[in-house]
Formats: structure tokens, C-alpha cells, sequence
């Protein structure tokens, strides 16, 4: 089922959220693309898009945990390397094959799937450690500190 933005996916960063926005507009092109039979030239479209888009924001996420101390920030990269993995294979397919039926389905699950579980389990997450921060509540302020007799 083709999942339409709802703020349910809003982490409450605006530039965040904007171009999580815009990745779901592209899912939406690329399926009326194969609804209307131009799978073809929408995979190609798809691709290209999903290359320029998960770079800017990849970068994007980066550099704003980054700048807020995440603790999960290598996790988070793996993540992100591992999508680009995929990508890869996407587009070494598509110059292998040619696009197709087939490519555009899994065009459209990266698009999709991956986004908005990507989303929902870990964009949420650096949302809520920068939340604390604001707030004054991180997680690590909390730790309770070394006594003398405890190191």
C-alpha cells in the first residue's frame, strides 16, 4: 500500500521533515509512473532522484547529529551506508537490465519501506536526543558520576 505523508512521520525538525516530505512526493511520481505504464522512464527518474536525495540528506542528518552530540551516530551511518549499498545494486541493475516491471517494484519499496521504517525507528530517535538537549534532559546528565572510591 502506497503510504501518503501524514505529520505522524514529522520528527519535528523543519528541514528534516521537508525533505522527508519530498521523498514521499518522488515514491508517488514513481507509482503513478507505473500506473500509467511509464515504469520505464519513471525507474530511471526514481533512481536518479533517490541518488541526489539520499545524498543531500544523508549529508543533511549527518552533520546535524553530529552537531548535537548523538550517541548512536555510527549506527545511524551504517544505516545510511547500507541504503547506498542498495542503491548501487539498484543502479548496476538498471545498466545491467535496463528498467523494468521489477526494478520500478523495488524502487518503489526503497522509496517507501525503507524511508518510513527508517523514519519511525531511527530518525525518531536523534529527533528526541536533540529534544532532551533543548530541554536541558539528556540522557547522559542523568548518569550517575564516578564516586572516589569507584575508580
Amino acid at each position: 500500500m502506497l503510504r501518503e505523508w501524514s505529520d505522524i512521520y514529522s520528527i519535528g525538525i523543519e528541514e528534516i521533515d521537508r525533505q522527508h516530505q519530498g521523498f514521499f512526493a518522488a515514491s508517488h511520481e514513481l507509482y503513478e509512473a507505473i500506473l500509467d505504464r511509464e515504469a520505464k522512464t519513471g525507474v530511471i527518474d526514481a533512481v536518479v532522484f533517490m541518488r541526489s536525495y539520499a545524498e543531500t540528506h544523508f549529508s543533511t542528518e549527518e552533520d546535524f547529529m553530529r552537531r548535537h552530540d548523538y550517541p548512536d551516530l555510527d549506527a545511524h551511518l551504517r544505516q545510511h551506508v547500507a541504503f547506498m549499498r542498495r542503491l548501487d545494486e539498484l543502479e548496476n541493475d538498471l545498466r545491467t537490465f535496463g528498467p523494468g516491471q521489477e526494478l520500478a517494484d523495488r524502487a518503489l519499496e526503497m522509496t517507501q519501506d525503507w524511508l518510513i521504517d527508517h523514519i519511525a525507528d531511527e530518525d525518531v530517535l536523534y529527533a528526541l536526543h536533540v529534544k532532551a538537549g533543548e530541554l536541558g534532559d539528556h540522557p547522559a546528565r542523568h548518569r550517575e558520576q564516578p564516586t572516589v572510591g569507584d575508580r
